[in-house]
């Protein structure tokens, strides 16, 4: 079923594009004022050839979602729908999004919400990355002749995360930590890694500066604690203190889902900032600003986000394969 999901939005999302390509309103892939360096990569492509590469990619993905399911694939090497499959998730998630979704998500908690259609077709292509991920991991399950429920194999050794899920984890708990300690030293007035006038130009700029860098700083702190749950046994069974639901399950989705989703605009607003980085860092763009003049103590401590996204997408997965249980078509409990 997921596969004809996928299927569908690799139909839609193609007629969208070439929509656009034949001049229609809303095309989405535009810098806007305010983004400068940080923006999608797929902007820097005029209209006309973004939305025809977008046609073209969608045309494939239809293409190689029927060829895993119609006998007439088969002729094609599986390598290489696995191969057109992932890099297809990869790009709709790491060239399409820009770093404004994880703002979005900080600055909710400052009760301060600014959602465009440019950010709504940000989430429709990380939705459909998704759909494309648990289709070529299905795929590849059928490839393996394993579970298709929950890709075991008889005889099969432990999934390499669960075995190092404790360190990934703990990974995913200590990157955010210099930017926190960054945050939380400019709400206290220590300009750690800017100067004494950055300082004061962003309180200028925003008087609820102060209050800003402990919320930002404090999520990633509480985010931390929370992560933490996935190798801890409070992450599996709720504290008995906790009132009618101490001593019950941690429903696995609970914590798959949130942790999933950070891990995911965390991810692809880290790849955006490194690139951001290392082009004025190399002298590629023109550095303008005051947040890029002072990149070093402004965006360096976000060079973090992407391994922070990466390891704790790689957390929850752990976390979920653990924990899950015995499959209910396989039967099989231990091993994937």
């Amino acid at each position: 079923m997921l596969g004809y999901a996928a299927l569908i939005w690799s139909v839609i999302y193609g007629i969208m594009n070439f929509y656009w390509l034949q001049g229609g309103a809303g095309y989405p892939f535009i810098q806007e004022t305010g983004t400068g360096i940080f923006s999608a990569l797929i902007t820097y492509l005029p209209s006309q050839v973004g939305s025809s590469v977008i046609c073209l990619i969608c045309i494939l993905g239809v293409f190689f979602s029927l060829a895993m399911h119609f006998q007439w694939g088969r002729v094609l090497p599986s390598w290489l729908i696995i191969l057109f499959s992932w890099s297809l998730a990869i790009f709709l998630l790491l060239f399409i999004p820009d770093f404004r979704l994880i703002a979005a998500i900080a600055y909710a908690f400052l009760f301060k919400f600014a959602f465009t259609w440019q950010m709504v077709n940000q989430v429709i292509c990380i939705i459909g990355a998704l759909l494309w991920i648990f289709t070529v991991i299905s795929y590849q399950r059928k490839v393996r002749n394993a579970c298709l429920g929950c890709g075991r194999k008889e005889n099969g050794n432990v999934f390499v995360l669960v075995r190092w899920g404790k360190w990934i984890t703990i990974t995913a708990v200590v990157a955010p930590l210099p930017y926190a300690i960054t945050r939380f030293a400019w709400a206290l007035g220590i300009p750690l890694g800017v100067d004494d006038k950055f300082l004061e130009e962003s309180v200028r700029i925003n008087p609820s500066a102060t209050l800003t860098e402990w919320v930002f700083g404090g999520l990633c702190i509480v985010g931390g604690l929370l992560t933490l749950g996935l190798i801890q046994k409070w992450g599996e069974f709720i504290p008995k203190w906790v009132p009618l639901l101490g001593g019950k399950k941690v429903p696995i989705l609970f914590a798959v889902i949130p942790a999933s989703i950070v891990a995911i605009v965390l991810t692809s607003a880290g790849f955006i900032f490194t690139v951001g980085f290392l082009a004025v860092s190399l002298q590629m763009v023109h550095a303008e600003g005051i947040v890029i003049s002072e990149i070093g103590g402004t965006i360096g401590p976000m060079l973090t986000w992407l391994p922070w996204g990466l390891a704790l997408g790689l957390a929850a997965i752990s976390y979920y394969y653990r924990r899950r249980g015995r499959c209910r078509y396989c039967k099989q409990d231990e091993y994937i």
